[in-house]
């Protein structure tokens, strides 16, 4: 399932499973453009044709690209949280049929409603609201979470700052990791990832990640490894009170390793570099229970380790 739908059906699915160049001098005045600045996710309103006014009073904004395989973005989507543990998401994801990611039942239930012209399915389940429109095979989402009890008044206000473009193009998250180094094409065949991009609403970037998803088919994965940059940190700050770590030096790096089970590799490393933190973790392969992580990618995340430098 696709990250957007994930993220606004999980819980409604969990309750229905229960530079510059030289050249001539000239004395000619010269007006010069000032190339422009790149759009942070705390600026970015528009996820392809779906265009939006964020929600006001969050606290941070992810943004999220998916690729597929080839390299081509299949899905953007953006979560506002809040100081109160609620989140606002809206995204749009292609080549995928809304009876696919939900189930029947759930969308007999759901009311329709228009909303920026467009006719929406909007499900209300287990203190989510969301609202899906389909588009040939792209789905627009818009959402809400909340975490005591759902709040009509915000859901609707969210929607009313929707409207659709005519986009053809939409800003996307760079794969620049700052000071990592890496090679994530030895552990195995890339069938898509994910690039998550997390600011405040001033536009300071809080942390920033990659998601390599491997195997042959990117709804279904093998495993997944990411590596995430947490700026301005430190270590201490990252590890779990709750967990045990320990320190491995590999390639001359050295690293917090969290403690796995008996059997088991470990699977989550913290290390510093400057003023920032980098984990490189082994998110296995999730079901609606757990993650499992297979002896295969294992051996596949070691592979991936020993790439690692700075």
């Amino acid at each position: 399932m696709k990250k957007i739908l994930a993220l606004l059906l999980c819980v409604l699915l969990t309750l229905s499973l229960s530079a510059c160049g030289g050249g001539k001098k000239s004395e000619k005045k010269v007006k010069v453009t000032e190339a422009p600045k790149p759009v942070t996710a705390a600026t970015d309103t528009d996820a392809m044709k779906l265009h939006f006014t964020p929600p006001a009073g969050y606290d941070t904004v992810e943004r999220m690209i998916g690729k597929n395989g080839t390299g081509d973005t299949t899905e953007k989507s953006f979560t506002y949280t809040f100081a109160d543990e609620s989140s606002a998401m809206l995204g749009y994801t292609v080549g995928k049929q809304l009876t696919d990611s939900v189930p029947q039942e759930t969308l007999d239930k759901a009311k329709t409603a228009t909303y920026a012209g467009k006719e929406f399915k909007v499900i209300e389940q287990n203190k989510t609201l969301a609202a899906f429109y389909q588009e040939g095979t792209t789905i627009y989402a818009v959402g809400y979470s909340f975490k005591d009890k759902v709040d009509n008044a915000k859901f609707e206000s969210l929607m009313a700052g929707i409207s659709f473009t005519n986009a053809t193009t939409t800003e996307e998250n760079t794969d620049d990791l700052f000071g990592i180094r890496y090679d994530a094409k030895v552990a195995g065949n890339i069938c898509g990832t994910s690039i998550n991009l997390t600011e405040k609403p001033d536009g300071t970037l809080v942390n920033k990640s990659i998601s390599w998803h491997y195997g042959k088919n990117d709804d279904e994965p093998d495993y997944r490894f990411l590596i995430r940059v947490y700026k301005n940190s430190t270590v201490e700050e990252q590890l779990s009170k709750d967990k045990t770590y320990e320190d491995k030096v590999i390639n001359g790096i050295t690293y917090k390793v969290r403690k796995a089970d008996e059997g088991k590799k470990p699977f989550e490393y913290f290390t510093q570099h400057g003023n920032d933190v980098y984990k490189i973790y082994n998110n296995g392969k999730s079901s609606s229970w757990f993650v499992d992580r297979s002896e295969q990618s294992e051996a596949a995340f070691a592979k991936f380790l020993n790439t690692i430098s700075f």
